[in-house]
């Protein structure tokens, strides 16, 4: 496809992405107005620029604080970079999962890329997506490999990119639009890339000149397994300059072997390619609570400085309202003396903080606020019990987030994690065992393993009700797979795989201790006859016994 053409398709498509996207911008500003400020770009011009404006409608900062405790409690629970948070096993083959060969080979590619994510700045990206997620429900993050880093990940802001997504729903498609300085330009693409209007800045020393740039990634159509060149590659990714003329500004053709954008979303409805979620929840509360505090800052005002009423007479004379002055106006009688012209009842007051109580609560609902701070926030006492019985309730309400996070976040995030590594050369050669298998990742964070927990409490009760029947019935054990139990248990508690041995190896361990205990019985059995020999050998058949007695009564027969 020549140059011209194919930027002219492409930017046709950008407008019509754009078009599509038009009805989610309006709700995007709203909430940005209310909820992130600064996270929000429906301009490109917004970059790195400050404005007054941003943050004006705020005055009361809990929907600002709702959302951060919602993408710390997220981290945390989710990708915490302080504890493991993902282990990988063998995709459908439990017994391959037990060769002692693939455990280590699995344990060393996890320490491989949790290295790598941590020597990245992946988990600074990671927080960012989830301060995205939670108010506009949709985030977006670019990882590629990295010369110095290894890896290295870029988060856009919301507004500066359309998505597209595929017919199986997944989002394939991303155009981004992003401002970068003439210095910028010339360090990515290279000065003969570039325009001649970036050229020319470049030449006067304008570095710090911006730049209109379009970035599209998407799925290739002429796709060529095994060719050399972007052609290669399943994904293309075209850089060009946006305000260029049509046959000039292409600054890069390239591509990608899988899609390199993470695009989570909070919740998706049909065959919208964009989400909606706590952020969308809270913006009726977030508009009423702002107003509120409007409308209490003015009654406040108008109690300590209310609005004044005087009479005709008195409009050329000076007249003083500051605590302790007197004035003094001729012929000012007893029905003509200052007095407010609006008077607010102070209970008034109590009422709007009891409103604004109500909305601050709603938004913290909405934000999950509750779960992330269920012990911090809890006034009265509560026993263990409670605590676990409230957390699983809680944890219900964001069980299909997580597997949508799974699905469109983590699961992409560790395959790129791994084709970079793999590339790299960190990734020792698999055991032969694993040729033509699957890996499948498993999540063993504090939220996973605390839905996992939920399970658990079956099993609990099924082993306290059996053993509670074994004191009236042992019997009644045979019902209950004891192996199988301890198995279930320690899958969904999430401990490590090597803390619970094989069956095979549990196999052959009471094999031998069954032995064991045989050749200890026949042992005991041997030295109580030889013991019983020794003693008859010893006995003096002289003396009167009950031995000799007998004896003495067999012979006499």
């Amino acid at each position: 496809m020549e140059t011209a053409p194919k930027k002219q398709q492409l930017q046709k498509r950008h407008e019509a992405l754009k078009a599509e996207r038009s009805t989610w911008m309006t709700d995007w500003r709203d909430i940005a107005d209310h909820m992130r400020p600064r996270a929000f770009r429906d301009q490109r011009t917004d970059a790195n620029r400050s404005s007054r404006s941003k943050g004006s409608k705020i005055i009361n900062f809990t929907p600002i604080e709702s959302a951060r405790t919602l993408a710390s409690g997220m981290m945390t629970g989710i990708t915490s970079p302080a504890r493991p948070w993902f282990r990988l096993t063998v995709s459908g083959s439990p017994e391959l999962s037990d060769s002692p060969a693939v455990k280590e080979w699995l344990s060393t590619v996890e320490r491989v890329l949790r290295e790598a994510a941590a020597k990245s700045n992946i988990y600074n990206g990671l927080h960012m997506v989830y301060a995205d997620l939670g108010p506009f429900c949709v985030s977006a993050m670019h990882v590629e490999a990295d010369d110095e880093d290894g890896a290295r990940c870029y988060v856009f802001p919301v507004g500066s990119y359309c998505l597209a997504a595929s017919a199986r729903g997944n989002v394939d498609t991303i155009f981004r639009e992003v401002s970068l300085t003439v210095a910028q330009l010339v360090e990515l693409f290279g000065l003969e890339a570039c325009s001649e209007v970036v050229k020319r800045h470049h030449e006067k020393g304008e570095l710090d000149q911006r730049v209109d740039v379009t970035h599209a990634i998407y799925p290739r159509t002429d796709y060529v397994e095994g060719q050399l060149g972007p052609k290669g590659k399943r994904f293309a990714s075209d850089w060009w300059e946006t305000s260029s003329p049509a046959h000039g500004g292409f600054l890069r053709e390239a591509g990608f072997d899988s899609f390199p954008v993470l695009c989570p979303r909070w919740i998706r409805t049909g065959e919208d390619v964009y989400g909606t979620g706590p952020g969308f929840d809270a913006i009726g509360d977030c508009r009423q609570l702002q107003l509120l505090e409007r409308r209490a800052a003015q009654a406040a005002d108008k109690i300590v400085n209310p609005p004044m009423s005087a009479p005709v007479a008195a409009r050329s004379t000076p007249i003083s309202l500051l605590p302790g002055e007197t004035n003094f106006v001729d012929g000012l009688g007893a029905g003509q003396a200052l007095r407010p012209a609006v008077q607010i009842d102070p209970a008034a007051i109590d009422v709007f903080e009891r409103k604004i109580a109500v909305c601050e609560n709603r938004i913290r609902k909405a934000f999950f606020a509750h779960l992330w701070l269920l012990i911090t926030e809890q006034t009265g006492q509560m026993t263990a019990t409670e605590v676990d019985q409230r957390r699983e309730e809680k944890l219900q309400q964001l069980g299909a987030v997580l597997e949508a996070l799974n699905d469109e976040l983590l699961d992409p995030l560790l395959d790129l994690l791994f084709d970079i590594c793999l590339a790299a050369g960190t990734i020792p050669p698999p055991p032969a065992e694993l040729e033509g298998v699957d890996l499948k990742p498993e999540y063993i964070s504090i939220m996973a393993q605390a839905q996992k927990l939920l399970a658990t409490t079956g099993l609990e009760r099924l082993a306290a009700f059996a053993g509670n029947l074994s004191k009236l019935d042992p019997s009644v054990l045979d019902k209950v797979d004891l192996d199988q139990l301890v198995d279930e248990y320690a899958d969904s508690v999430g401990v490590p795989p090597s803390t619970v041995r094989p069956d095979a190896v549990v196999e052959e361990r009471r094999k031998q201790r069954a032995q064991a205990q045989q050749q200890q019985a026949e042992t005991a059995q041997l030295q109580q006859q030889a013991e019983t020999a020794k003693t008859l050998a010893d006995t003096d058949l002289e003396k009167p016994s009950a031995l000799s007695t007998m004896l003495r009564g067999v012979s006499a027969r």
